[in-house]
């Protein structure tokens, strides 16, 4: 049975070493997929006898072996290495789908990022030279095309995953653009390469490409030193590419304030000397990322930012007016009064929101933009001599004030309306005044979790909101 044992052997390696080549169309990954087969087969004659002479044990440590070393083939040549472990499982069938097909395929952009900074990823983009329709083709009734500024395809396998699929694209815009020209790109469907996908990119961080069937970074833009020195740094000239899309403004502060990295000179001073032009974006979308940006898990960082750039007097007046009013606020406890600097306040709301949301709690729009205006619309409904009714009417002219620069939907407007109602209501209620069980729902409880904590006052409204 010896001959059995060298055969084996010899299968193995060269399926590790096919493993290891990049897969080239149809025949090669039939080819591959054959060796599989054969390889499987074989040891599936191979290990009773491997079993009765070496016991179960150490039979089972070559397969051990090779698993681990699946799982931790990534780029070669002492780059980062992504295991494939780490990689959704659907991503990594779209991606060997479309090379399977004879197209290029990688992971694009954040998840590759964040896979490299040790993070684990909310999502997996692909990034293909496939057409959108070539795309349709080879996923069928599970794919859709989407888009007008940006044709996509997303593939969907079951009720709740979506992949995005994107075909490689090239920069529109002239490098050598003058300083009033207007650089905001409208369109943006031009294909074209790998490199030139790459190089319309943001951030180099965000340029990288990985290909998880060779186990190859392919890196166009120098990202790779910028991951290993966590460093921020645009893709050409900072002034030019935040002219094209202002929210790149929006984006550079969050990736800040999720990864930690160090912003460079050149980008810093960019985002502050263009903020002004995030006012042309579409509103949908400046809406969006300000969603983000509270959602991430570090809106107290985030906001910090913001007002360091100046882009929070551009996207919340009614936050920055608060803050810079001169007198500190004072919140009289049960312990007597005690007094905050005005920007430290606000922060110590979003503190808490962060704090929930690293509860896994979902936490709706609503909630964290109201965790946001909370210390600005409270201080203006202090007068003891309002009304419920003028109480009322303040509330919604303050929330929907403080959302006209992000244009806010009328929706959002209702349900932050509703929940500054509530909070009062569950404030006055008294030990006396037992409510229905079920009576407040999870967003109300958690606003008021968040204004009695960074209040550092007693939780006891939250328990009676509760029953």
């Amino acid at each position: 049975m010896e001959w059995m044992i060298e055969t084996l052997r010899v299968l193995r390696e060269i399926r590790d070493w096919s493993d290891r080549r990049d897969t080239n169309g149809d025949r090669s990954a039939a080819t591959r997929e054959a060796l599989h087969r054969a390889t499987a087969a074989a040891e599936a004659e191979v290990k009773p006898i491997v079993v009765e002479r070496m016991g179960p044990a150490r039979a089972k440590a070559p397969e051990r072996k090779r698993e681990r070393r699946e799982e931790d083939r990534g780029g070669g040549g002492g780059k980062p290495q992504i295991p494939l472990r780490k990689i959704d499982r659907n991503a990594l069938t779209v991606v060997r789908r479309l090379q399977r097909a004879d197209f290029k395929a990688y992971l694009v952009g954040g998840c590759v990022r964040d896979l490299l900074l040790g993070l684990e990823p909310k999502d997996f983009d692909i990034a293909t030279d496939a057409r959108p329709e070539d795309v349709k083709r080879i996923f069928k009734r599970n794919s859709r095309i989407i888009g007008r500024r940006f044709r996509l395809v997303h593939v969907h396998f079951g009720r709740n995953q979506i992949l995005e699929v994107s075909t490689f694209r090239a920069n529109i815009t002239d490098d050598d653009a003058s300083e009033d020209q207007d650089l905001l790109i409208r369109r943006d469907n031009v294909f074209g390469s790998e490199e030139e996908d790459a190089q319309r990119r943001d951030f180099t961080i965000n340029g990288l490409f990985y290909d998880p069937t060779s186990g190859r970074i392919l890196d166009h833009v120098d990202g790779l030193a910028d991951i290993e020195r966590r460093y921020l740094r645009m893709i050409g000239d900072p002034e030019i590419r935040l002219r094209e899309d202002p929210v790149r403004i929006l984006r550079a502060i969050r990736f800040k304030a999720k990864t930690h990295v160090e912003i460079d000179d050149a980008l810093f001073a960019a985002m502050i000397a263009h903020r002004e032009e995030l006012l042309r974006c579409a509103p949908a979308r400046i809406l969006e990322e300000s969603l983000r940006l509270l959602r991430i898990g570090y809106a107290q960082e985030t906001v910090r930012l913001l007002a360091e750039t100046g882009v929070l007097e551009l996207l919340f007046p009614i936050v920055q007016e608060f803050i810079e009013q001169p007198e500190p606020i004072t919140v009289i406890g049960p312990k007597g009064e005690k007094t905050y600097d005005r920007l430290p306040y606000i922060l110590r709301h979003l503190e808490v929101l962060d704090d929930i949301i690293a509860r896994d709690e979902d936490v709706d729009d609503a909630v964290a933009l109201a965790a946001l205006f909370v210390a600005p619309v409270l201080e203006r409904l202090e007068d003891p001599e309002l009304s419920p009714g003028d109480r009322t009417r303040i509330t919604s002219d303050l929330l929907r004030e403080a959302g006209a620069p992000i244009t806010l939907t009328k929706r959002l407007h209702e349900s932050m309306r509703q929940l500054f109602l509530a909070h009062r209501r569950f404030l006055k209620t008294s030990n006396r005044r037992k409510r229905g069980r079920g009576s407040a729902t999870d967003s109300q409880l958690q606003f008021l979790e968040i204004h009695l904590r960074a209040n550092e006052l007693p939780l006891d409204a939250l328990d009676r909101a509760r029953r």
